[in-house]
């Protein structure tokens, strides 16, 4: 039998395997614990050093190397600039957009789509159908710009199935009516992306720079191996900037994104990342961290040396919890996490929270949500003003809950949960 806290360990660095580089799904601990004999035989080099507990096992953690971001430098993240322009918060948001699954009985592969809901009913307010030709067409992911403009990914695929592959995506802007309704698809200059898979989308309020999380869309059998790019698009213009994930060659720790937001003034993009390394015998310092580029529409060049923002193992308790996605409020005040297992109190991963620090590092945490009875998670998205929260969870008695946070309360809505796969709004 494992000792309990390398058990813990175990489940942790296995929800990081599962997380890293596998299209949006739900990660549960059940399914961590039916992995965990499967996965002990055949741990590789790269899943031992997914994530490096700190303090439950003894490990010193030594300090991470601040490394300068590449272009010129840009306004501090971490305390609010005048210069910002930050939506206004016009309260919860009208409508919101899922990603669902349309069961079929099993008879074929179940088909998704993606539609417009209204918050207060949960009605079906409209369908967001890709302007392309094709067998199937992914349409996915979504991204707000503010409370009537939104940028989606149309991905041109072979097939409905996660291992699909991804001949090309385009990004088209769009709008909502005030009844709820799609007003036109307008194609983004710069947005056509050959033979890429989008993972992830972030916009800034005025819609003038996207960035998206992107990986070769011919699906490679080793995809958690695989070094995801990251693309920053001028709108305007079309320019594009490049940000290459290191190639894991021996000897060296790479920082893979593990999801993007930016600031509202463009000049700031944050991403979750960890150290990692692929070699036998590699070695890593450190945990979870955020790092920032400054300026990531100027140029372009390589993730691993954007700089430090936060060490989250410095101001979390990662020994027994791991954080799963985040982002950086508008102003780049503060980020929101969220966190799969416990931060304070007994040691159980059966926990979800969501929580918020200065992007400063300060060890200030603020819950916005917190269930211990929470035994899994699948996504957490932000409105344009970075109050508003939607989150999918669950719990083994009630099983998953999708919906808005609500002064601490998590608010469900439609549709079934067991068919969402992700939401925004």
């Amino acid at each position: 039998m494992m000792e309990p806290k390398r058990e813990m360990e175990t489940k942790l660095r296995t929800l990081m395997d599962i997380a890293a580089g596998e299209p949006p799904r739900r990660v549960t601990v059940e399914a961590v614990r039916r992995g965990v004999m499967q996965r002990r035989r055949a741990m590789s080099a790269a899943a031992a050093a997914a994530i490096v507990v700190a303090g439950s096992i003894g490990v010193a953690v030594a300090a991470q190397r601040v490394e300068r971001a590449h272009g010129p430098g840009g306004p501090a993240v971490g305390t609010r600039s005048h210069s910002i322009a930050v939506p206004e918060d016009a309260g919860v948001p009208r409508y919101y957009f899922v990603r669902e699954v349309i069961p079929n009985s099993g008879s074929t592969p179940n088909r998704q789509q993606t539609t417009v809901r209204a918050t207060a009913t949960g009605a079906v307010r409209a369908r967001v159908r890709c302007p392309l030709s094709a067998r199937y067409v992914i349409s996915w992911p979504v991204a707000v710009a503010d409370s009537q403009t939104f940028f989606l990914v149309c991905q041109k695929a072979t097939g409905p199935q996660s291992y699909a592959k991804v001949f090309e995506s385009r990004i088209f802007q769009f709008q909502l009516t005030s009844s709820g309704r799609v007003s036109g698809y307008h194609p983004v200059r710069g947005g056509v992306l050959t033979a890429l898979m989008v993972r992830s989308i972030a916009v800034t309020p005025d819609g003038s720079e996207i960035a998206v999380i992107v990986y070769p869309g011919n699906h490679p059998a080793d995809l958690h191996r695989t070094p995801p790019d990251v693309i920053v698009i001028n709108t305007r213009t079309g320019a594009r900037a490049i940000w290459d994930g290191a190639r894991p060659v021996s000897g060296k720790t790479v920082y893979w994104p593990q999801d993007i937001s930016l600031t509202a003034d463009g000049k700031s993009l944050v991403f979750l990342t960890m150290p990692q390394c692929f070699q036998a015998g590699c070695t890593t310092h450190g945990g979870q961290q955020m790092r920032v580029v400054s300026n990531p529409a100027s140029g372009g060049g390589q993730l691993n040396s954007a700089r430090v923002l936060v060490r989250l193992y410095t101001v979390l308790r990662l020994s027994s919890a791991t954080v799963m996605d985040a982002v950086i409020s508008p102003d780049g005040s503060t980020l929101t996490l969220a966190v799969i297992g416990t931060l304070t109190g007994p040691q159980r991963i059966d926990s979800v929270s969501i929580v918020q620090i200065p992007a400063t590092g300060q060890r200030r945490l603020r819950f916005i949500y917190r269930n211990a009875d929470d035994n899994s998670y699948s996504f957490l998205s932000a409105d344009a003003s970075g109050r508003h929260f939607l989150l999918g969870t669950g719990t083994q008695q009630i099983g998953p809950i999708c919906g808005r946070i609500d002064n601490g309360k998590l608010i469900p809505l439609k549709p079934d949960p067991t068919t969402v796969i992700s939401m925004v709004w």
